[in-house]
């Protein structure tokens, strides 16, 4: 593996230079690299302090940036704005408060404010980057490579934003450098966590238009939103375009600089056990303890192969250091799984999802399966608060043939729990449970779990309401496969007007802007979010007026009159206390 190519930044949102060598500084990045940054009103900066990427004026905000022009010699930049000529250009010495003072009036002159508060040009002794503790950005042009034949479009690159492209690395195996070191002459640089994308992504470097969904192109063919790697340097000197890089591992005992995150992460496989013909159970481990600080049983693990190909499978339990994952042995990712033995690596990402005993468990509860939906019911019966939080346990269970190994698995569990158990499986081959007795086992519950394909989902969360059942306590998952076109699911959808009353922000949404949740940042609305896939419901908002579709079906559980933006699109005219 060596550096193919070097990018500074010296503009925060500006566009890059390609440059030869760069001396590097430990705690720092690239001499000269986002050495100064511009905010964007909404909040008040000082010189000399990190601020969020949000408080700038950055490619994700502002897609015009791409037009301007920056060069530099450290600590001299020359920036020219878009049509400008050269002899408009404006040359400033970033360390001299004059040069900020310069900057800010000539960016002021050509870039409209976001907010109400004085605009400033501001920098730290290191580098405004977006990563407070990170200097260095990693960009694998081999995974850009993937995304981009799996896309149908050419993606450069540059669109990344990266300080090193690395040549001579597998797709997807930058990964694994998370929590390792990379040695580059005397440079030491430890790799932290992964990049997660943002829509600065949509913009083409060469063209300066936004000709694609970067996060929505991300999220529907790797399963993620992470392009890329951040690195702490820790060791100074001077980093060369062709240079080798070695990577170290971490040696026992030694201070680990990665913080547990839900982010693409390589596991490794403890045990892979063949319950039946069709289903296999998979052990987990990963080397940074993530799996303690995050998963519980019920949620769902991400699994990803470099194809790309992804698939979600519910986590039946944890142990520490540890997860363990159900497998139905139906469909290519599924058998790819099957063939895993004890020490292979296995990219995942996660825990998603909020199926969890703490979550859905009440003092009458139901639970309503079909097909491989059964996994988080086993997840549930397995949890010890089972016995401590329902006194009566309605089970009904779909499935086609004789009873699945998984299937067997819940009844010897139903055995052990000590409410008043009630269980009835239906052999679809002969014939489904009709809707009135699916309304007997859902009919005076506080909470029923409904998990399988998306039709009998939303049959019974409409059977649920029907019956009384309060929509807040009707909790579900589907399991869908990946949509690899997710445009065409709104692209018919009329234009609509879109008014944030919390942030006092209004907006014309169509169907180019993607869901909500994607039109919001574009607005640099500070909307929350977390999985983009509509199973963790942290990007609930309350609708306030209006009303939204769900083209996408999400699966986490949202209180009454709330809306999850990050798979839906309005139906009309929306107002969102946001």
């Amino acid at each position: 593996m060596r550096i193919d190519q070097l990018f500074r930044f010296p503009i925060k949102g500006l566009p890059g230079e390609s440059i030869a060598f760069a001396p590097v500084e430990a705690s720092g990045g690239i001499l000269g690299d986002r050495a100064v940054a511009f905010s964007n009103g909404t909040v008040e900066v000082s010189d000399g302090e990190w601020n969020s990427c949000l408080s700038f004026t950055i490619l994700k905000n502002n897609k015009s940036l791409q037009k301007w022009s920056v060069t530099s010699e450290p600590p001299l930049i020359t920036v020219v704005a878009p049509q400008a000529s050269a002899e408009e250009s404006l040359t400033f010495d970033s360390s001299e408060a004059s040069g900020k003072r310069e900057l800010r009036e000539y960016l002021s002159a050509h870039l409209p404010t976001q907010g109400s508060h004085r605009r400033d040009v501001v920098s730290t002794s290191h580098g405004m980057f977006d990563s407070r503790l990170s200097g260095i950005s990693i960009i694998n042009p081999n995974t850009v490579r993937q995304l981009s034949n799996a896309g149908s479009i050419e993606l450069d690159p540059l669109r990344y934003r990266g300080n090193i492209l690395v040549e001579g690395l597998p797709a997807f195996a930058e990964f694994g450098l998370i929590g390792k070191t990379l040695r580059i002459g005397d440079v030491k640089i430890a790799i932290t966590k992964s990049i997660e994308r943002c829509s600065a992504t949509s913009v083409n470097p060469a063209t300066t238009e936004v000709d694609t969904n970067g996060p929505r192109l991300l999220a529907t063919h790797f399963g993620h939103l992470h392009c890329g790697i951040y690195g702490t340097v820790i060791s100074s000197g001077t980093l060369n375009v062709g240079e080798q890089i070695e990577v170290d591992e971490t040696q026992g005992g030694e201070s680990h600089p990665v913080p547990a995150k839900r982010s693409p992460r390589f596991a490794t496989v403890l045990n892979a056990v063949r319950q039946s013909p069709e289903s296999i159970e998979l052990t987990l481990n990963d080397p940074f303890g993530w799996f303690g600080e995050h998963d519980e049983a019920g949620k769902y693990l991400r699994v990803h192969f470099a194809d790309p190909l992804w698939r979600n499978y519910t986590i039946i339990a944890v142990e520490p250091g540890e997860v363990r994952i159900a497998v139905r042995v139906q469909g290519e990712v599924s058998r790819r799984l099957a063939m895993l033995k004890s020490g292979d690596e296995l990219l995942v990402s996660g825990p998603y999802g909020t199926m969890t005993a703490p979550n859905v468990l009440r003092s009458r509860t139901a639970i309503v399966t079909a097909g491989i939906g059964i996994t988080p019911a086993l997840a549930l019966l397995r949890d010890s608060e089972i016995n401590s939080r329902v006194e009566d346990l309605h089970v009904l269970h779909v499935e086609r043939g004789v009873s699945s190994q998984l299937s067997v698995q819940v009844q010897d569990l139903l055995n052990t729990v000590e409410a008043n158990v009630i269980y009835q499986r239906f052999d679809s081959s002969e014939r489904r449970p009709t809707q009135e007795e699916i309304a007997r086992v859902v009919a005076g519950c506080n909470s029923v779990v409904i998990c399988g394909p998306e039709g009998f989902t939303r049959l019974v969360r409409d059977i649920c309401i029907e019956q009384g059942v309060l929509p807040e306590e009707v909790h579900s998952e589907t399991f869908v496969s990946p949509q690899t076109d997710l445009s065409k699911l709104f692209q018919d959808f009329p234009t609509a007007s879109v008014s944030c009353q919390g942030s006092d922000t209004s907006f014309t949404w169509k169907p180019e802007d993607g869901v909500l949740l994607e039109a919001l940042e574009a607005q640099n609305v500070r909307a929350p979010s977390q999985c983009r896939a509509g199973s963790c419901g942290q990007c609930a908002v309350k609708l306030l007026s209006g009303s939204v579709s769900y083209p996408m079906e999400p699966s986490a559980s949202i209180s009454a009159g709330q809306i999850l933006t990050c798979v839906s699109v309005p139906a009309g005219n929306v107002e969102l206390a946001i």
